[in-house]
């Protein structure tokens, strides 16, 4: 008898336990649904002030602009070979795009300057360790792995165009002449 009421508690303890676990996991999800707000500083001492929705991020600072926000590490080959084509891209669209760039290495801020100035970048870099909550988001909304390099393209309203994760096969500048030509081809049809 003892024995049989001793496996009924335990059962109901599991019960009440996986009731509490998946409470809390919908919680913790439904509290990612909703807007969202980012504050990036970047290494130069930027701010940047992000508004997200589903679907949507709103640079303020880069209103009008198409933007990448990448997700990279000084220490990835594949984001390294990135570098010169971002470097690039900058340089030849200055008044139509930008990149904000997310080191997510745990490189310290002493470190991340001396990368920027000894790869010559032009472009903004935010200390990743600062940013956990931005980088939770992408994992939950985007079911992001975490894999670098992950560039996500914002159209000039600030709908998001694409979520590219890992090498690719294509260039960067690829990705973006054909978003410029979409944002054309859209303002045109109107």
């Amino acid at each position: 008898m003892k024995k049989n009421n001793y496996k009924k508690v335990v059962l109901l303890g599991v019960i009440t336990l996986s009731i509490i676990y998946f409470y809390l996991s919908a919680e913790k999800r439904s509290s990612l649904d909703f807007n969202q707000s980012f504050i990036f500083n970047s290494m130069k001492n930027k701010t940047f002030n992000i508004e997200v929705t589903k679907k949507h991020f709103k640079v303020k600072e880069l209103k009008g602009k198409v933007v990448f926000v990448k997700v990279f590490g000084w220490d990835c080959q594949y984001c390294k070979k990135e570098i010169p084509e971002l470097i690039q891209l900058k340089n030849k669209f200055r008044t139509a795009f930008d990149i904000i760039a997310i080191e997510s290495q745990h490189h310290s801020n002493e470190e991340n300057l001396n990368l920027i100035e000894k790869n010559h970048i032009n472009y903004h870099i935010v200390n990743g360790d600062r940013q956990k909550h931005f980088l939770d988001y992408l994992k939950e909304e985007y079911k992001w792995e975490g894999i670098i390099p992950m560039t996500i393209v914002i159209g000039t309203d600030g709908q998001v165009l694409a979520f590219e994760v890992g090498h690719k096969s294509y260039s960067l500048t690829t990705l973006l002449q054909t978003t410029l030509q979409l944002i054309t081809k859209k303002a045109v049809s109107y």
